[in-house]
């Protein structure tokens, strides 16, 4: 078993290893302080509580880098310990287990070295951790993961994404996490101007490569989604792109060239809505989609007025039916 972003480099200083010029993996902390873990670790995963169950006391370490907005990070407590959150977070977290054991809700099914596993944004179940744990986690926000679902289905999504909470040593999806990951790792910190770009593309393709690997409440559509028509792929990227400034089924229809009727038989058939219900849903879901992940956003109705909801009582309440959650309680976790 290969030891994952360099851990046999550490020696027990906890001296830097020497990396090639411009990679990326980096200690990220190193400490023996509870509080100072906690507080480092709830602004990756989310708030939550840490109890060690150690005479001998803490010893975080973790290594790794951030990624176009993915994080991959390999960390071991060195000693038994137990985290739980105390809320639901915006994101996904796949982990891998390198070594030692991990169980949750204080039994139950126990990981072993080789496993892998997913905890979805709204799994606040608590983990517990052997003393020679060391786990190497790929943090995914939720609206990456929705847009690449998005993105390979060629639609919204009709139902909450949901993936197998567990993965055995040795399967695919175990493999394909750690590829993922290994690739991520081996890139080069590239200076030029494009580096960015590529960064983005090679995120884009992997969670697409998770998505298809990784057992999911959409594998049944993504393994055997028809293309769309010329027509309707016009009209759903022209609603994409137009959501905001509220065009009517009359304009999206004239902008691609089809009748009203047309149009609407076409989102129908192959995406089992209506125009304006799935532009609805798309206003909804980037509105959502800001209220996760900025931090600069003054107020829901900031947000609510540019996806075009002047009426707050009524998008808070087509919100809420979507989500299960008001946007102010949206906004309130991502601060």
């Amino acid at each position: 078993m290969h030891t994952p972003l360099g851990l046999d480099g550490l020696g027990a200083s906890g001296a830097e290893p020497v990396d090639a010029a411009g990679m990326r993996v980096k200690t990220l902390i190193h400490t023996q302080k509870p509080e100072e873990a906690t507080e480092f670790l709830a602004g990756l995963y989310g708030q939550h509580a840490l109890q060690v169950r150690s005479r001998e006391g803490l010893d975080l370490m973790m290594r790794g880098f951030e990624f176009d907005g993915l994080h991959v990070g390999v960390i071991r407590y060195g000693a038994p310990a137990v985290a739980a959150l105390d809320s639901q977070r915006p994101v996904w977290v796949f982990s891998y287990l390198h070594s030692g054991s991990v169980s949750r809700d204080g039994g139950g099914t126990v990981a072993q070295a080789g496993d892998a596993g997913v905890n979805a944004p709204t799994d606040m179940r608590p983990v517990q951790m052997s003393s020679d744990m060391e786990l190497v986690n790929l943090r995914v926000l939720d609206a990456d993961m929705q847009n690449a679902c998005r993105a390979m289905l060629g639609s919204d999504l009709s139902h909450p994404l949901q993936f197998a909470t567990d993965a055995a040593a040795g399967t695919a999806e175990a493999s394909t996490l750690m590829r993922l990951i290994d690739r991520f790792a081996a890139m080069p910190l590239y200076s030029h101007v494009a580096a960015r770009q590529m960064e983005r593309n090679l995120k884009s393709a992997a969670l697409l490569e998770l998505l298809l690997a990784w057992p999911n409440s959409y594998t049944t559509h993504l393994s055997d989604q028809p293309a769309l028509p010329q027509s309707t792929q016009r009209a759903r990227d022209y609603i994409h792109a137009h959501a905001a400034e509220l065009p009517s089924v009359e304009d999206i229809a004239r902008a691609c060239n089809v009748g009203v009727r047309a149009l609407s038989r076409g989102f129908e058939k192959h995406l089992n809505t209506s125009p304006m219900r799935y532009m609805l849903l798309h206003r909804l879901d980037r509105a959502r989609d800001e209220l996760q992940q900025r931090r600069d956003v003054a107020s829901v109705t900031e947000v609510a007025f540019k996806w075009g909801f002047l009426h707050l009582s009524l998008f808070a309440a087509r919100y809420r039916e979507r989500f299960g959650e008001l946007p102010s309680e949206t906004l309130r976790k991502t601060r």
